[in-house]
Formats: structure tokens, sequence, C-alpha cells
């Protein structure tokens, strides 16, 4: 098992609730960011409409590392600004771990991050140096660049 941690920000002048909205929709993903999220399906909502379990096909292609993660993910929706999402394993004795954090703060203007934290079966010999960041980069970007279009 290896570590992969990234993070990224951005800004964009949608409003928070926007922004709330666009990264809440997860079934939208694909349209906004197609080069990695391939499929996007909300499983389960809470009473107040929120995702609470989501189906996600992702394509992960960032220097020595390609891979596909089919990935059922628990998702946290706190309307104050965060949006969790994590991997839910097979079965117990899976150590695979993949979590994706999206914060939205709006002071002064519309701040967009993400924390990327994951444990993937990968060999020993592949690097993953700089992988993280580059991929939360890629979303934050997708991101603002599909609020900026709205």
């Amino acid at each position: 098992m290896k570590e992969l941690t990234g993070s990224a920000s951005g800004t964009t002048s949608a409003s928070p609730a926007q922004a709330m909205a666009l990264l809440e929709d997860i079934d939208r993903y694909p349209t906004w960011h197609p080069g990695v999220v391939k499929e996007a399906e909300v499983l389960e909502r809470d009473a107040q409409g929120h995702p609470t379990k989501a189906r996600c096909k992702l394509h992960v292609e960032r220097g020595p590392l390609t891979r596909d993660f089919d990935l059922v993910m628990s998702v946290h929706v706190d309307p104050s600004g965060a949006i969790k999402l994590s991997r839910i394993p097979h079965e117990a004795a899976d150590a695979e771990r993949f979590d994706v954090t999206w914060r939205v703060d709006g002071a002064p203007s519309t701040r967009i991050g993400l924390d990327l934290a994951a444990q993937l079966n990968v060999p020993r010999l592949v690097p993953l140096g700089g992988v993280g960041d580059s991929l939360a980069q890629g979303l934050v970007s997708a991101a603002t660049r599909e609020l900026a279009s709205s």
C-alpha cells in the first residue's frame, strides 16, 4: 500500500451556494471533468435530498500512475461548506482508502478547496510524488471552469 495525498484551491466569482450546489450534484461530475470522472451516480439521499452514497468510476492517469477505480463512496454534506466523499471498503480486509473533501468558503470571494487522501494498492516502485496534488488541482480547476461557464 502506498499513501497518496494532495490538495488544491481556487477562486470563483460564483456564490458559495452555487459552488456547493455544483459539488453536491455528483451525477454531473462527468460533464465537467470527463477526463477523470467517467461515471457518477447518486445511489442514496437523506431526507433533505443530500446525497449519502454514490458510485463513481474514475480514470487516473498522472505521471507513472494509470489506473481505473470503481468506487462506492459514502457522502457527507455539511451545508455550511464541506462535502466529504469516502470510499466504502469492499470487505473487512480491504485496506484501500480514497477520501475527497471539498471545502467552500465565501469570504471575501468564493474559494473552493480540495483535500485528497488515499491508501492505494500500487507497486512499491511506482513513484507517486506530486500525483495527488496534480489530481486535486485538476478537479478544482474543472469545478471553477464549470462555475464560470454557468
